[in-house]
């Protein structure tokens, strides 16, 4: 009998503490995505994807999103994660609006700059706002940010970057989907339980984060 991965029980841990203690957002979670799915998006971005990556949405195709959600996200950095459709859509968006903004008169020179930025090492990053096509958003905001993984070769490969309407971070977030997911687990472990109730859910944010609560 196999062994679970490091990210499958760091994702087993949090769906016990969200059927636990929010067992509203633990129904939000959707099915896992089906091989082909997660296939579709390696065949579009032109990349082998995490072994990670592929077992946790193997787990959990993202969350759903839309409207009347339960309150609070699972990602530190008030994001929720995308499932992969959404994942691939958003993808295409943030290249199609790149190419759309940028004046015709630069268009060839923005697109030798971002041909050259994508051939560098993974977790290469600068303060300027641009997208290449080896970053996959996999998870967003609602507010055109999120965090996106920098798929470019080197040992930085899966690395999870923060980014935002204007600019994106400069050194990545978290090392891989394993490593979010762990610290996850952690923070929610760490939770004092007195404070999910209703009346101190105002005391629950964690740095800025707000976690699931019902």
């Amino acid at each position: 009998m196999g062994t679970d991965t490091a990210v499958e029980r760091a994702w087993h841990r949090i769906e016990d503490w969200l059927s636990r203690f929010a067992p509203r957002f633990r129904a939000e979670l959707n099915p896992p995505a089906t091989a082909a799915e997660i296939d579709t998006v390696a065949t579009a971005l032109g990349v082998a994807l995490p072994a990670d990556l592929r077992i946790w949405w193997g787990l959990s195709n993202g969350v759903r999103h839309g409207l009347g959600l339960p309150s609070g996200t699972l990602v530190p950095d008030s994001s929720s994660p995308y499932p992969t459709s959404m994942a691939l859509e958003r993808w295409r968006v943030h290249l199609r609006v790149q190419h759309e903004v940028c004046p015709s008169g630069m268009r060839e020179e923005v697109e030798r700059f971002v041909a050259g930025q994508n051939t560098q090492p993974a977790g290469t990053l600068l303060p300027q706002l641009y997208w290449l096509p080896r970053w996959l958003p996999i998870a967003g905001d609602g507010g055109g940010g999120g965090l996106f993984m920098d798929l470019r070769e080197g040992p930085l490969h899966g690395c999870l970057v923060e980014f935002s309407r204007h600019h994106q971070g400069t050194t990545p977030r978290w090392e891989s989907v394993t490593h979010l997911w762990v610290e996850v687990a952690e923070e929610l472990e760490a939770i004092d339980i007195d404070l999910l109730r209703t009346d101190r859910l105002g005391d629950l944010g964690i740095d800025g984060w707000t976690p699931p609560s019902s």
